[in-house]
């Protein structure tokens, strides 16, 4: 029977550090929380999202028994690439390259029949991160309130969206949304991911449906509430072939159905260590036996770049 992974408080195998988290506020009883990606009109705010932050402790994922994305929504995978640091540089190495190889390495680890990697975004911490510059930084920062990517009902709309008059044939069978999480360089300390295991979530409670807006664009995705019992996990010294992968939907019922994340300030980081650059995919993993998978209509990157 599948078990929560347990907490490891042995004075070596833990930190502390502050997280971010929808507040359990009574708006939220009358409103869908909202953020826009772009300058609102009139007095209509550019979000009604209030956050709460608390101490939770993070776990290591080394120690104990090992997760696994069954049963708690996330595992490590272990990934080699032929990439090179500077060729993150480089958005047309990173299509023809790398996000091939997560394909066939989420192939392989996940024994699916045929994954779709969507979109990625390179993230490079800016060295004062999270104080702000003053004005916007020049690339993707630490994504520093919890959350989940999609909803199960946004997956069909972007399966629908991918794959046009299709989309019935993929969606007749069992997809999931898999996360794919590398630092560009390591062993990484420096604003490392979080992940909270999924059976200590309680889904009925904790979470509720947002909305991220563009001009002419919305995504669905999960806003997450704090709850003490939540068990939540990092992987300290993480190298670049040690990749996070997490689920953000899961189109049939598990005991994991989703875990939330978010980036942290960890206490322990070494003074010297340089700031975090890593790379984070967003991949359909489809299970249905098809003699052939339809072709991409509407390339969902391609959307999501436009309306960044």
């Amino acid at each position: 029977m599948p078990t929560k992974i347990e907490e490891t408080r042995d004075g070596e195998g833990f930190v502390e550090a502050s997280v971010h988290f929808l507040a359990r506020d009574k708006l939220f009883e009358i409103e869908k929380p909202y953020s826009l990606r772009f300058p609102p009109d009139g007095d209509l705010p550019q979000s009604n999202i209030k956050r709460e932050k608390f101490k939770v402790v993070m776990n290591d994922m080394r120690k104990g028994e090992r997760p696994t994305l069954e049963q708690n929504g996330f595992q490590i995978m272990d990934m080699e690439s032929a990439m090179h640091y500077s060729d993150f540089d480089d958005e047309e190495r990173i299509k023809s390259l790398y996000l091939p190889e997560v394909e066939a390495s989420l192939l392989k680890e996940l024994n699916g029949r045929h994954v779709h990697v969507m979109d990625f975004a390179v993230r490079r911490r800016h060295s004062q991160f999270p104080i702000s510059t003053g004005k916007e930084f020049e690339t993707l920062q630490p994504a520093a309130l919890a959350h989940v990517d999609f909803t199960v009902r946004e997956g069909e709309r972007l399966i629908e969206v991918m794959y046009g008059e299709r989309a019935v044939e993929v969606l007749r069978g069992h997809w999931q949304i898999i996360n794919v999480w590398r630092p560009l360089r390591g062993p990484l300390n420096d604003w490392p991911l979080a992940l909270c295991d999924a059976q200590s979530v309680d889904f009925r409670n904790d979470i509720m449906a947002g909305d991220i807006v563009y001009e002419n664009f919305v995504t669905e995705n999960l806003q997450i509430m704090h709850n003490p019992d939540q068990k939540w996990f990092y992987l300290p010294d993480q190298t670049t072939s040690e990749v996070l992968i997490f689920k953000s939907a899961d189109s049939e019922h598990s005991d994991a159905p989703a875990s939330p994340h978010a980036a942290f300030y960890n206490p322990k980081v070494a003074p010297d260590e340089l700031p975090r650059e890593s790379i984070d995919c967003r991949a359909f993993v489809f299970y249905i036996d098809l003699p052939e998978y339809p072709p991409v209509v509407e390339d969902i990157f391609q959307i999501f770049q436009t309306h960044l």
